[in-house]
């Protein structure tokens, strides 16, 4: 037992000593031994410290806040955080989801108040009633093309419009401005944007008598944060109201992004630290020289620290 014991320490010691000298020897074989043993544990302490700061798995820090940064959770999956990884990326699901869902209910109801505007509101009714408005309120307005345009038509929701009224809307456009008619400031554009959608619901000064439901000769004005100051159609007010749900659904889609933007930045960071957490988780090995039975026998010792 002795000689293995013996041969066991000369073949752990030889690598630490190729690099340091002995102890210094004295008279007491004792005392020699014991200062042989320390010299030993010192030495091989040193050695397996270095080896475990050489051979400690690392992962990269700016690897994983990059994974993080373009998949929220990825950089946690890489360092072995796979709860916070589901979480993450269980946001950017939910996110997303939230983007996609109401974006598309805003879409319908888009395709809703359009359909709505389209059945309800025209441009021939707009063009009628600036001409019914300016000709008797104005008698003698040089250039106006009075009696021209009074041979009318019923449209489909029974009121009196002019038929080529493409060809009256060059003649009247001058006349369609606040110098004629009161709350007259936008230009309808020429074919049906957003904007044109956005104007004849938002201006009933100007564009409420387009409604089917209204009249040429009565005025009408928004309430623009006051109800009491409000005078509009039935047909105005509820495609307002639709308008505002549509722009409420796109809100709700607008959040989803700017969640899932917060999330990206936050799992990258959280990524970072993450890492860097797992950097520093330490594996020990650790040498105790003990008298055992007589002996002195060298231990061993394994730490793993989270």
């Amino acid at each position: 037992m002795k000689r293995l014991f013996a041969f066991i320490t000369i073949l752990v010691a030889l690598p630490v000593w190729a690099q340091q000298s002995f102890p210094e020897k004295t008279d007491d074989v004792l005392v020699n031994r014991q200062l042989l043993n320390d010299a030993l544990a010192n030495n091989i302490q040193d050695q397996l410290d270095n080896a475990v700061i050489s051979n400690a798995p690392q992962k990269s820090i700016g690897k994983s806040v990059l994974m993080s940064a373009v998949l929220p959770g990825a950089g946690q999956f890489y360092a072995n955080s796979y709860i916070k990884s589901a979480i993450f990326l269980a946001a950017e699901a939910v996110a997303w989801g939230m983007y996609v869902s109401y974006n598309k209910k805003g879409d319908d109801q888009t395709d809703k108040f359009e359909a709505f505007a389209n059945q309800n509101w025209t441009e021939q009714r707009y063009w009628t009633f600036v001409y019914t408005y300016v000709q008797s309120r104005y008698p003698d307005v040089e250039g106006f093309p009075y009696g021209q345009y009074d041979a009318m038509v019923e449209d489909a929701a029974g009121r009196l419009v002019i038929p080529d009224w493409q060809t009256a809307e060059e003649d009247l456009k001058e006349f369609a401005s606040s110098q004629y008619i009161s709350g007259f400031s936008h230009d309808l554009p020429s074919t049906t944007t957003q904007q044109y959608y956005e104007m004849i619901g938002k201006y009933p000064e100007q564009f409420g008598n387009g409604w089917a439901d209204a009249t040429y000769t009565d005025r009408y004005q928004g309430g623009y944060g006051d109800p009491s100051r409000e005078n509009v159609t039935v047909m105005n007010k509820n495609y307002v109201g639709m308008r505002n749900e549509a722009n409420q659904f796109y809100d709700k889609a607008a959040y989803g992004t700017m969640i899932a933007l917060v999330n990206h930045v936050i799992s990258a960071i959280d990524a970072g630290f993450t890492t860097r957490r797992f950097n520093q988780r330490q594996m020990q090995l650790t040498y105790n020289n003990r008298r055992l039975n007589g002996e002195y026998v060298n231990m061993f010792g394994l730490a793993v620290e989270f």
